[in-house]
């Protein structure tokens, strides 16, 4: 009965490691065969985390370094990846989206037309009501920049953000960054304290194709719980929002002719 018993767990544990694996060697980790199957067919995969501390990107660089280090730091209570793969012809297409989507984060201005599906209100809103850029920095050697700037977005009051890009050879890395509190209006409470809503994006090369890694974290107070089910739609779904608006903008349909 013993044997037996461990010849059984044995084999439902190993059934289950079976539905999630290492579907991109070097790149993303833990997914399952459906989630698998969605990247495949070009679908942009989103998914919330429970362990923000394990991330699905394991590139062995300083990139995925800082993005790890970055999520855990906060210590996040909302946190959700994006994922996609883009097929790639060449080195020289390659190439060319990245410099499109750095142009794109670049227009922070462009954020405002962003569309944001609300769950709660069942419309369809701008991402941002109000995008006034502050300040303006060039990276050295002309391959990014550093932007800050006064945004609002519903539910909350203006606050100010930060916005890091930077474009290198065949990778393109992108922050942002609450430099306020986020308040939320209605209940005139602070959400959000400065520093702790984090995005994160990795576009690189691998394989025959532009890998697209994106991850949301927020470290928010919803006087526990309360009020997690007006934040986390509000804050998550706006998350989404912009890395799908972004990943849109890497391949327009007439490249994938």
């Amino acid at each position: 009965n013993i044997l037996f018993s461990v010849l059984l767990l044995t084999a439902i544990f190993s059934a289950r490691a079976s539905e999630r694996s290492l579907s991109y060697a070097g790149a993303f980790r833990d997914l399952s065969d459906a989630e698998t199957a969605a990247l495949e067919r070009g679908e942009l995969l989103v998914r919330p985390l429970e362990a923000s501390g394990k991330l699905s990107l394991v590139r062995d660089d300083n990139a995925t370094r800082e993005i790890v280090q970055r999520i855990r730091t906060i210590r996040p209570n909302y946190t959700a990846e994006f994922m996609a793969i883009i097929p790639v012809k060449d080195m020289a297409q390659a190439d060319s989206m990245l410099r499109r989507i750095a142009a794109v984060l670049s227009d922070v201005e462009g954020y405002i037309n962003i569309p944001y599906w609300s769950k709660q209100q069942k419309t369809t809103y701008a991402l941002f009501d109000k995008m006034e850029v502050l300040d303006r920095k060039a990276r050295q050697a002309d391959n990014g920049e550093t932007i800050e700037v006064r945004q609002h977005m519903e539910p909350f009051d203006d606050f100010r953000a930060k916005y890091d890009y930077s474009l290198d050879k065949e990778t393109l890395r992108f922050s942002a960054v609450n430099l306020d509190s986020i308040v939320y209006s209605y209940q005139h409470f602070r959400a959000v304290a400065p520093g702790n809503m984090v995005w994160e994006l990795y576009v690189f090369c691998h394989n025959d194709g532009l890998y697209v890694y994106g991850v949301g974290a927020v470290k928010a107070f919803d006087l526990f719980g309360l009020f997690r089910d007006r934040l986390e739609p509000s804050l998550m779904g706006r998350v989404e929002a912009f890395f799908t608006y972004i990943t849109k903008k890497i391949a327009p349909a007439e490249e994938k002719k």
